[in-house]
């Protein structure tokens, strides 16, 4: 196609022509004809003129409507609906003809812009072209206007001009994204690009922004950016083509201040309505450790994150390399409100102030995943303050389910993980929970629950540990220095009314039982690593047992034991014997149970279980250092039977011995 401009100046050479050989036919019917002739004799141009129009009253003005810019190539063509020229005064100067404006209207850009081309001895002052549709490599522009001051040719297919530039557009349309009211006032020049101005509305929100940019340089400086009404949901950014992120990602902007007002948004697992952000020197694109002096301050009417409603946030944040400082995090959720201050890193959290009142939480797998996944991959965590009034926690996604309710936490000086392991290395720490409080697990409830612990320079002490039961109570005491290479623990628990399912389920005995366990625990050792811990584990504990009961009789427990489950429901017996009634609980006799650890080394002393037709032994040792070499042993017997079973519960449970004593 061609050169644009060189329509300008074709015009120009055109008038200095007519000036010297025809100005009078100007004013004649003749006039279209003789530029027309004009241009495809004397200026060999492939442009024709429907009509011109000059009058004496303004001697530096003359128009053309109808210019068609042929393009013998491509056999396209260039409708220019109006084309008006102002001379300058003087016509001449510097050794260039002076134009003061050229005015252009009505044009279709179907095939982008064509190259412009100025010629060096046309100065013109000011081009404005009005109603430009235009569409390029997926752009479409639709009722543009332009004002460009001393223009010169720029080699960009949007907006192909050096000057300076005022533009507007009823919407601009890319890869399926338009912006709408679209007005740009700035100026560009071949060293630097400056916006004054720059507005328009996209997804209901009204955007304004001022920019400048080097040539030589790679980032955006934006003094102010400003966001009103925009609204987003996932529909909406799953709708946003790649192209237009990828676009978006790789211009780099340092933005002085943002604001983002009267804005909603929502996406998977999260919203916010009437969202307010003030931001100041924030880098786009945006990664949360790469901001330099940023600060964020942002407020909502609501929000809510993976389902939970949360009222009133606000969140005042400032942002360093590798650092995030929480000034001031404040919210209500989940019937309560959360409080916090603090220092975070990637892999580290410094908590000033954590202040959580009267909280329920339920969580959702999901929502606790989380939560552990953040924790665990800290490598350590402080907290300077730490209030916790009044929780409540139903831990649903577990079996069986914990439920706390009523408990209060205070912590002060806590260092709570060093180098990835968990402990209290530092710091003060009780829990404690009132009358009317509670604590469950698996139908087990604790009242009046009191933890006390301390630590200093990784000397840890549990001072206190008292947890009260329904029937029952724990209590127990201990140290344990983590700061030695070797450190060394020692441990004190006192406890009764345990039920025994506990054990059961923790030891995977092959019996079902149930009842009232009370025992002692005194143990010490070294635990700098799993060697030494397995060479120093020295105490012994005493258990006895009462009230025990087992739906278990000798035939199930001889099927279980080899690997078969019935169903309690279902009858063991033939088919030709007349139906059982389901087995109800039966009172067992279990002996006191004492196992001693030295140094490694375990020995449980046998102790049987007596039910109504059977009779079960365990007792054996365990070796810490040579676990393969332990052999504890269960063995079954019926009353009356000459047959018994016996399996190591540490090895293969499939190796069963059979012994037959009916010889």
């Amino acid at each position: 196609m061609r050169k644009l401009l060189i329509i300008f100046t074709s015009f120009i050479a055109l008038l200095m022509v007519i000036l010297a050989a025809g100005y009078g036919t100007l004013h004649t019917q003749y006039a279209p004809k003789l530029v027309n002739f004009v241009f495809s004799k004397v200026l060999d141009k492939p442009i024709a003129v429907r009509e011109v129009s000059y009058s004496y009253q303004q001697a530096r003005h003359i128009t053309f409507e109808g210019v068609l810019v042929k393009n013998p190539q491509t056999h396209q063509s260039i409708l220019i609906r109006k084309v008006d020229i102002w001379l300058d005064n003087p016509l001449w100067k510097d050794s260039k003809l002076q134009i003061d404006n050229v005015l252009m209207e009505g044009i279709n850009l179907q095939s982008g812009w064509p190259k412009l081309a100025i010629l060096p001895h046309i100065n013109i002052k000011q081009l404005a072209i009005s109603s430009i549709d235009f569409a390029d490599q997926g752009w479409v522009v639709r009722d543009m206007t332009m004002q460009v001051k001393h223009p010169q040719y720029r080699p960009s297919k949007i907006f192909p001009f050096y000057g300076q530039i005022q533009l507007s557009a009823d919407q601009i349309y890319w890869q399926g994204e338009a912006l709408d009211k679209v007005f740009i006032d700035g100026d560009i020049s071949h060293s630097n690009t400056i916006i004054y101005d720059m507005r328009f509305n996209w997804r209901h929100g009204k955007f304004q922004a001022q920019a400048t940019k080097g040539s030589d340089e790679h980032v955006w400086q934006l003094p102010q950016v400003s966001i009103a009404g925009l609204r987003l949901q996932q529909h909406n950014l799953e709708a946003i083509h790649s192209d237009v992120l990828a676009w978006f990602n790789h211009i780099a902007m340092d933005i002085d201040q943002l604001d983002i007002s009267d804005s909603s948004l929502e996406v998977n697992d999260f919203t916010a309505n009437n969202l307010l952000i003030n931001a100041r020197h924030v880098h786009l694109p945006f990664k949360l450790w790469q901001q330099q002096d940023a600060s964020i301050n942002l407020s909502a009417d609501s929000m809510s994150a993976m389902g939970q409603s949360i009222k009133s946030p606000n969140l005042t944040l400032n942002l360093q390399p590798q650092s995030a400082y929480v000034q001031n995090l404040s919210l209500e959720v989940l019937q309560g409100d959360i409080h916090l201050q603090g220092k975070f890193k990637p892999d580290s959290a410094d908590i000033k102030l954590l202040n959580i009142n009267n909280i329920k939480w339920i969580p959702s797998q999901k929502s606790k995943d989380l939560v552990l996944a953040y924790f665990n991959q800290l490598h350590t965590l402080n907290a300077q303050s730490l209030t916790i009034n009044n929780v409540q926690v139903i831990d649903l996604t577990q079996t069986p389910a914990i439920q706390t309710s009523g408990m209060s936490i205070d912590g002060d000086q806590l260092e709570l993980k060093r180098d990835g392991r968990w402990g209290l290395w530092d710091g003060k720490l009780s829990i404690s929970a009132s009358s009317a409080s509670s604590a469950t697990y698996d139908k087990v409830t604790s009242r009046n629950l009191l933890l006390n612990m301390h630590s200093k320079d990784g000397h840890f002490w549990l001072e206190k540990l008292f947890v009260p039961l329904d029937d029952g109570l724990i209590k127990a005491s201990g140290d344990m220095d983590y700061a030695k290479t070797s450190q060394p623990w020692n441990l004190s628990v006192e406890a009764s009314g345990i039920p025994l399912r506990f054990f059961t389920r923790v030891f995977n005995l092959p019996l079902h039982l149930d009842g009232i366990t009370d025992f002692t625990v005194k143990g010490e050792g070294l635990y700098g690593d799993q060697l030494i811990f397995n060479h120093s584990v020295t105490g012994k504990l005493e258990a006895t047992i009462s009230q025990a009961t087992s739906s278990d009789d000798f035939e199930t427990l001889w099927l279980r034991n080899q690997g078969i489950e019935l169903d309690p429901s279902e009858d063991p017996h033939p088919v030709d014997k007349p139906k059982q009634p389901t087995q109800t609980k039966q009172a067992v006799s279990i002996g006191n149970i004492h196992l001693n650890a030295d140094r490694g080394r375990v020995a449980l002393k046998p102790f049987s279980i007596k039910g109504k037709d059977f009779t079960a032994y365990l007792g054996g040792n365990y070796d810490f250092l040579f676990p393969e070499k332990g052999n504890v042993q269960y063995k079954l017997e019926g009353k009356g039977k000459c047959k018994a079973l016996i399996f190591d519960l540490l090895g293969d449970n499939s190796a069963i011995t059979m012994e037959d004593n009916c010889q």
